[in-house]
């Protein structure tokens, strides 16, 4: 009995730490005088970025069971520190799964079109230089909250 407790309480400490591993939080904003806060990135299409972080990750991660894409619809902030860019990007939902259009194949010229009454969100895109030397850019996105009907940007 003693041994099976034991084995109940570590697979339950094991567990809870998958969890928060996958459920953490959005990084706060990168600040420092290293960061530069910009409205246009040199050298970087702060949109495509968006779109990436579609296919790569948010409609997979967080949108993966609905009937509809993400897709972005405005990017709200961006700055950078040498090759790593963090973007804040308003994103809706598009109606292109309905018509065929895959997770990888969305694009803005493929899935352009927000749905009307369409459910907003806005997430924390985080694009790192490569740290394993694959050349591309590792990219990752978190949720930080759900977008009013009637909040403009």
């Amino acid at each position: 009995p003693y041994f099976r407790m034991l084995r109940l309480a570590l697979a339950s400490v094991l567990l809870s730490l998958a969890a928060a591993q996958f459920f953490k939080p959005a990084p706060t904003w990168g600040s420092g005088s290293s960061w530069k806060d910009v409205t246009n990135l040199k050298g970087v299409d702060e949109m495509e970025v968006a779109w990436r972080a579609a296919r790569e990750e948010i409609n997979d991660k967080f949108y993966g069971k609905s009937r509809y894409f993400m897709i972005p619809v405005q990017v709200l902030r961006a700055h950078k520190k040498s090759r790593d860019i963090e973007l804040e990007v308003l994103y809706g939902e598009s109606e292109c799964r309905s018509r065929g259009v895959g997770a990888r194949q969305i694009s803005d010229r493929t899935c352009a079109d927000v749905r009307r009454g369409a459910d907003k969100a806005i997430y924390r895109i985080i694009v790192e230089e490569a740290r394993r030397g694959r050349g591309q850019l590792d990219i990752e996105a978190w949720k930080v909250r759900d977008v009013r009907q009637n909040e403009r940007f």
